[in-house]
């Protein structure tokens, strides 16, 4: 996929999902928890994102200017099930916007997949004034199988 490609997709995701970002109401769709921290002295900004049972590869992250893009989806992992007799967990579609506290370096940002948990590793931009916003996809490793 070329990153235009990319690009147009997210664009296309962000509009289908514009109810607010704390709404649950659109069916097909959920708001994965996320936690932001700082470590290494300020030096590092860490987003934790929980997103069980979603395969590395429905998951795309993008950093545009001082704002994280979270999009992707989480399949029915029910499908040919006869009987449901308990159903919980939100499936679908997602979308988490995380604003960043300052800009990043992002050509040495890393994503890793591990356990349903996804941990973005921003390292602080050493420029400390913003400059024109650039998208940016972030690629991410995976370890272990689970």
């Amino acid at each position: 996929m070329y990153p235009d490609d990319l690009f147009r997709e997210f664009d296309r995701m962000f509009a289908d999902l514009s109810l607010p970002l704390t709404s649950h109401a659109r069916r097909g769709s959920f708001n994965p928890n996320a936690d932001v921290h700082l470590t290494n002295g300020g030096s590092m900004i860490v987003v934790s994102v929980e997103l069980a049972g979603v395969e590395r590869d429905n998951i795309k992250l993008v950093v545009e200017g001082r704002t994280l893009y979270l999009a992707g989806v989480r399949h029915n992992a029910t499908r040919g099930c006869e009987n449901v007799l308990q159903k919980e967990i939100e499936l679908g579609y997602f979308f988490k916007k995380v604003q960043l506290p300052t800009a990043v370096a992002v050509d040495h940002a890393r994503a890793d997949y591990h356990n349903g948990m996804l941990v973005v590793k921003l390292p602080v931009g050493s420029r400390t004034s913003v400059t024109p916003v650039d998208r940016v996809e972030i690629r991410m490793v995976v370890r272990g199988r689970s």
